[in-house]
């Protein structure tokens, strides 16, 4: 993590249009060149995971950009798009980094039909990219043009592809990062990829402050190099042994886990070189705290305080969770205030995954982002998700949920997502390979599921098919395999308040909506007239949809604004006519969600409600079917 004064010049770097010298930025921060010359070495670092990097003109100075063709390229003679050059680049490096092709500037030329001085002009750039930490090189002979340098070398020159393509995804499409990844399905192969997300999501959520969340993306990135190098018969060269502590000890095992599970899931073997290389790259990218005097304590008391509140769970002695959040919370603020945004690979599976937690902790942050002077994203209330979500497995609020696929990938998010709505939100799920089983401590699972016939001594297993059907969803239901829990999480999942906050004259049937904006806008202005909300709640809720959407698979959306601009507590439904789009899904029924401050404790007890019925297909069903708002309040309240 960056010291005060290495923020201090990132903020510098950011706030400059163009190249500025070293003394310019040294006489702002106080220092001597020297000491200005380290500090930019490390944010150099510190930037490359996000695809940025400092480019240095001797005599003219330095500027902070990114690996873009937008606004870098233009081919005036040729006549060709961004669009081409950049696919004609990518494809050079495929040749060069994946199949390993030894090419000539000829044969380039006549393939993507372009001169050889634009082929010359593409090697030089992406050179310029390969070459950022890394020492690979190009070596020319008759035969034509190859990459050459060590294993690390070639890993470390991949790493700089995936930037370089993960950076310049929105020439193909504008995606969260979860679709952007699936770019490097051509190059590193689908399979692999699931794999190595799956290992690595499951190894944070065990482990949530192991890896720093501004280097998640990174080092899911490194993992993907290097099974894939492993898998291909590539090893990482001997590396010399640093001297052992406690930290080196934990990322070996840890590395030792992650490179047994992808063994198991892809039939590869690896070797102690390259365990401990990842090692290294767990280390170089974890979790490093800030300075005391970083740490506004009273902001983080409070955030946990509203955030216990919220769940109606008592983290108060929980100080694993205090601690994290102090290591966490300071520089995500930091982050949001200075527009420097660190997009999270698992926010779509944490979204899934931990639905209710990851809402109420949204709808409870929002009240602080007028104070804070930011606004929060998904990315950033994934990664606290994670956090809150460890907490009450370690309260065991929660029940463990086993599922067990052939491969271990293939269907198991289609099938979380269907158990997800028969079993309560707080639950977790694990996923393993029928390889994996023998290897895991069974009794720590309180339910196993499984697509396979697999034999557990001393173990039901319930084995459904990948797509689940109702008479699987059935026997899960009826199965006595769950424990008893708390009675008290049991009644707040099931539970019913929506009712109490829903006002029959606030329920809109069969409105002609054809967009969120329209929607928001004439039911925020509603609400504005009945004295519910301030004018500003309605530009909070846009505020939010464009952080992300809120429309979930089913049809429906859960959208929200700001406590802080709401007088009274109310949830108001709309049934529209027909289906309209409003993020990724189309849309016919819409929870609007406005939760006064005083009634924060109530928030994960609403949301709750709503998420029960969203799951209900029946419910969803007869709510679609009701023809008044007297009869849509009616379906509400039934089971």
């Amino acid at each position: 993590m960056l010291t005060k004064r290495q923020k201090e010049l990132l903020e510098l770097l950011m706030q400059q249009s163009d190249f500025q010298t070293v003394g310019y930025f040294a006489s702002q921060l106080g220092v001597s060149k020297r000491t200005t010359h380290s500090e930019l070495g490390i944010i150099d670092e510190y930037l490359q995971s996000s695809g940025e990097y400092l480019e240095k003109k001797r005599g003219v100075g330095v500027a902070l950009k990114r690996f873009k063709e937008v606004g870098v390229i233009r081919e005036k003679n040729e006549g060709s798009d961004i669009y081409n050059t950049f696919n004609r680049r990518i494809e050079i490096l495929n040749l060069l980094l994946f199949k390993e092709k030894v090419v000539s500037f000829n044969y380039l030329s006549e393939c993507f039909m372009v001169s050889k001085t634009s082929i010359i002009k593409d090697f030089e750039f992406i050179m310029k990219i390969l070459n950022v930490g890394s020492e690979i090189k190009l070596c020319s002979d008759v035969h034509g043009t190859s990459l050459i340098g060590t294993e690390e070398d070639i890993q470390k020159a991949m790493l700089q592809f995936n930037r370089y393509l993960l950076s310049n995804s929105e020439i193909y499409l504008d995606e969260d990062i979860a679709e952007k990844i699936k770019l490097l399905n051509d190059y590193y192969g689908e399979t692999l990829i699931s794999a190595c997300s799956n290992i690595l999501y499951t190894y944070i959520r065990e482990n949530v402050n192991a890896i720093s969340d501004y280097y998640v993306q990174n080092i899911l990135s490194i993992f993907i190099i290097l099974v894939y190098r492993i898998a291909n018969g590539h090893h990482i060269e001997e590396y010399q042994q640093a001297d052992a502590n406690e930290a080196m000890i934990f990322f070996e095992e840890s590395a030792v886990r992650m490179l047994h599970k992808a063994a198991l899931r892809l039939e590869l073997s690896y070797t102690n070189e390259d365990v401990h290389y990842l090692s290294l790259q767990l280390i170089s990218n974890r979790f490093e705290t800030l300075p005391d005097d970083e740490i506004d304590e009273v902001i983080v008391e409070r955030l946990l305080a509203r955030v216990s509140a919220a769940l109606n769970i008592d983290f108060a002695g929980d100080q694993k969770l205090e601690e994290q959040l102090k290591n966490h919370i300071p520089p995500m603020i930091y982050r949001l205030k200075t527009n420097n945004k660190t997009e999270n690979p698992f926010t779509t599976q944490i979204k899934n995954e931990f639905s209710l937690t990851f809402n109420v902790i949204w709808v409870v942050l929002s009240g602080y982002e007028e104070e804070l002077g930011i606004s929060f994203n998904e990315d950033e209330i994934a990664f606290l998700t994670m956090y809150f979500q460890a907490a009450i497995e370690r309260a065991r609020m929660n029940r463990k949920i086993l599922i067990v696929c052939q491969m271990g990938i293939a269907t198991s998010e289609l099938l979380i997502n269907r158990i997800k709505s028969i079993l309560p939100s707080l639950d977790t799920f694990e996923v393993a390979s029928v390889a994996e089983v023998e290897q895991l401590a069974i009794d720590e699972y309180d339910l196993i599921i499984s697509t396979t016939k697999i034999d557990i001594p001393e173990k039901e297993v319930i084995q459904v098919s990948p797509f689940l059907t109702k008479e699987d969803i059935e026997r899960i239901k009826t199965s006595n395999l769950l424990p008893d829990t708390d009675e008290k999480v049991i009644d707040l999942v099931r539970a019913h308040h929506l009712i109490k906050f829903v006002a029959k004259e606030f329920i809109f049937v069969n409105t002609d909506f054809t967009s969120k904006e329209e929607l928001i806008e004439q039911i925020g202005t509603l609400l504005v007239e009945k004295n519910f909300v301030d004018r500003q709640f309605i530009q909070t809720v846009q505020e939010r949809e464009a952080l992300g959407g809120t429309d979930l698979p089913s049809g429906t959306a859960v959208p929200h604004g700001n406590s802080t601009a709401v007088n009274k507590t109310i949830i108001v439904l709309i049934k529209n006519k027909k289906k309209f789009k409003w993020n990724k899904y189309y849309v016919d029924l819409i929870f609007l969600i406005c939760i006064a401050k005083e009634d924060t404790y109530q928030t994960r007890n609403i949301l709750s409600d709503i998420y029960n019925i969203i799951d209900n297909g029946e419910q969803l069903k007869q709510l679609r079917e009701a023809t008044s708002n007297e009869g849509a309040f009616r379906k509400l309240g039934s089971d």
